[in-house]
């Protein structure tokens, strides 16, 4: 009857499930459904998908933890499991494109308005949030998930860079091209809220 500890770390856990012990399976569950089905659902911009393929990380979690050689790298390995599921989604469903057409995007125009400023009452409305939504949901699909690991989900560049198996300077351009695209939809939505700086003809 082992006791609950809340300071149990994910390496701990992880030792644990490798005993087979459940109640250490049962709090990761608890402790990372919530953002195993928000990336899924990002990535898939499908509720249903998202609850499946949430059910089918932790299948996978259960079924392959005995390879994960670095316990303390567990959550890394959790989100690349996350993301490949998404993925295969994706590819199922014939709505997964790698392209990311903004090689030659021209970053002044982009930079033109900055809506950063805006009051917290607009930045936070709910038109606001679902706005900032849609656009996330906008972008190409690489871009969208480095973006969604590192403003949503919060991971580190290094993290994101493990996660999907690409590089970091590669996590650094897919995160600065989406962010200008990001910047761009959310300014034309924005730019409602303030006077214009010079009259349009």
């Amino acid at each position: 009857m082992g006791k609950k500890r809340d300071i149990q770390t994910d390496a701990d856990l992880v030792r644990e499930v490798k005993q087979g012990d459940p109640a250490a399976m049962e709090e990761i569950v608890k402790r990372y459904s919530n953002k195993v089905y928000n990336l899924a659902y990002h990535l898939t911009r499908d509720a249903h998908a998202a609850e499946e393929i949430m059910q089918d990380v932790f299948l996978t979690v259960i079924a392959k933890i005995g390879t994960l050689t670095t316990e303390a790298y567990f959550s890394t390995w959790l989100y690349r499991v996350t993301t490949n599921a998404a993925y295969g989604y994706l590819r199922k469903e014939k709505k997964f494109s790698e392209q990311t057409p903004v090689e030659d995007i021209d970053q002044e125009q982009y930079l033109e308005y900055d809506w950063t400023n805006l009051p917290d009452d607009v930045l936070l409305s709910e038109e606001s949030k679902e706005v900032l939504r849609k656009s996330i949901d906008s972008l190409p699909e690489a871009m969208r998930t480095v973006v969604v690991l590192k403003d949503v989900e919060g991971l580190k560049n290094e993290e994101i860079a493990q996660t999907l198996g690409i590089s970091v300077p590669a996590v650094k351009s897919r995160l600065h091209r989406g962010r200008l695209i990001l910047r761009q939809l959310l300014s034309e939505y924005f730019s409602k809220y303030t006077k214009p700086s010079k009259e349009e003809e």
